[in-house]
């Protein structure tokens, strides 16, 4: 009675467990992003990345980059590895079995001191059974903060994907602001050969002075300059893309020019509470706070006693053949209890580690939030400022346009002077590097709020539905078959 009132009382006591309970740390109350009009409980970031980018080239390498990246790669090895270091804490969780066969030869007395004595070989074959109680949850919560960690390292992976989808598009966008920039260049500088062709035929005729002729040909010069400039970014940039592409430096296929690249008309930010939820650096620095939590519970318990329990059942016997026999058998049952008494220190100053580990956890959490509001209240004024700057700059390279023209009109009709054309033609080249530059800004924006706000980490379209099976044909002499209903 007693031995079955003892094993009750360990196995009660296994459920218990000591230390601190998780709690979510608070963060400060925040109703809705600054700068974000729509307050709505919708956000862009509950788009797909395959449904908010319009451009099947852009669609294509994202696609791409999630197939064949190597941080991505890298980051999925991690998962792997995490998840088996959990499945390995679930272990102490049961009791654990072992087997063991052993054949001993050797001489157990002198014989010196005992005339006659000779070897002798003893066989056997044991079955053993150990398994710790789990008094005070130490080894639930080392599971507990395995798979904490292990859901951590998921949500790293999917912050991965997140970066990878917003980096693609991002480069992307750049790229094709590059080629734009380039294509402003070459625009300009024929400009700029045509008027330096003028100034030379009206220095031939004695119209205008070599003056005017140098001075149109360094403009020239420059405008010029700016070409092979540009090229070398564009190539840059697209190595960039075919890092993130797991691809060798090449070139990159392009798509929809800079300006037919939609914004989309409205870009809802959702709630903040969303962010908690949505984005993965939030989601896995909350289950490193956890993980802190559980091992402030480990630390704890690693101060309490520790009971055990351990049987072996075997077969002993001086030969093979009567190693199977009934009096070849062994057996014995016991427990353990250790408990630690004095360790010098080391085992509260483990305590006192772990439950700093697990303010440094919660701290961080807080942190990730507030960086996090930051990062979207940041690409919100971003978005509705560029855009501002965007539509200025419109209307400064169609003024700077005409002025142009207009300067070159009143210079061949004598009324101007050539520098009042060159600084028009300067003008005209600055605002539309202005404009380019203004629209990737935009969209660049617009990709930083995607991410800002967790959107992008879904990794595959949906596959596209089959296509219905063709009707089958009307046989001889009946009516043909019915045609599909129109969706």
């Amino acid at each position: 009675m007693k031995t079955h009132r003892l094993a009750l009382t360990a196995l009660l006591l296994a459920g218990c467990s000591v230390g601190p309970s998780y709690q979510r740390p608070a963060t400060p109350a925040v109703d809705a992003f600054r700068y974000a009009d729509v307050k709505e409980a919708e956000s862009i970031a509950d788009l797909p990345w395959w449904q908010l980018f319009k451009d099947p080239t852009l669609e294509g390498l994202i696609k791409e980059s999630l197939e064949r990246n190597q941080d991505l790669a890298l980051a999925a090895a991690r998962v792997q590895e995490s998840r088996a270091v959990a499945r390995g804490a679930a272990g102490p969780l049961w009791p654990q079995l072992s087997l063991q066969a052993n054949g001993t030869t050797g001489q157990l007395v002198s014989k010196a001191s005992v005339p006659g004595a000779s070897t002798r070989t003893i066989w056997g074959l044991d079955a053993g059974v150990s398994w710790e109680l789990d008094l005070w949850g130490r080894v639930r919560s080392a599971r507990d903060q395995a798979e904490a960690i292990s859901i951590a390292t998921e949500e790293d992976r999917r912050g991965v994907v997140l970066a990878l989808v917003s980096g693609v598009a991002q480069a992307y966008l750049e790229l094709r602001a590059l080629d734009l920039q380039l294509e402003v260049a070459r625009t300009n500088g024929l400009l700029r050969k045509g008027t330096l062709d003028l100034f030379q035929a009206r220095a031939k005729g004695g119209v205008a002075s070599d003056l005017e002729v140098e001075q149109a040909r360094a403009d020239y010069a420059v405008t010029s300059a700016a070409q092979p400039s540009t090229e070398r970014l564009i190539a840059l940039k697209e190595h960039e893309l075919c890092v993130l592409l797991g691809r060798p430096p090449g070139p990159i296929d392009r798509g929809l020019a800079l300006v037919e690249t939609p914004v989309p008309p409205i870009l809802p930010a959702g709630v903040p509470a969303s962010l908690l939820e949505r984005r993965p650096d939030l989601r896995s620095a909350e289950q490193v706070a956890i993980a802190g939590t559980a091992g402030a519970r480990v630390a704890t318990a690693e101060r309490l006693p520790r009971l055990s329990l351990a049987g072996v059942l075997g077969l002993g016997a001086p030969s093979l053949s009567s190693l199977f026999t009934g009096d070849a058998l062994v057996w014995s049952v016991g427990g353990g209890l250790f408990a630690p008494i004095f360790q010098g220190g080391q085992l509260k100053a483990n305590q006192d580690a772990a439950f700093a580990r697990m303010d440094q956890a919660s701290a961080g959490w807080r942190q990730a939030v507030l960086q996090a509001l930051r990062e979207v209240s940041d690409a919100s004024v971003s978005v509705k400022k560029f855009t501002e700057v965007r539509i200025q700059n419109e209307i400064e390279v169609k003024s700077t346009t005409n002025a142009a023209r207009l300067a070159m009109l009143r210079y061949e009709g004598g009324v101007s002077s050539y520098l009042e054309v060159l600084d028009a033609q300067r003008r005209q080249f600055d605002s539309s590097n202005n404009l380019v530059q203004s629209r990737r800004n935009e969209l660049v924006s617009v990709v930083q709020l995607y991410k800002s706000l967790g959107g992008g980490w879904q990794e595959k379209p949906p596959e596209p539905a089959a296509a219905a099976p063709a009707p089958s044909a009307a046989p001889a002499g009946g009516a043909p078959p019915p045609a599909p209903a129109k969706p």
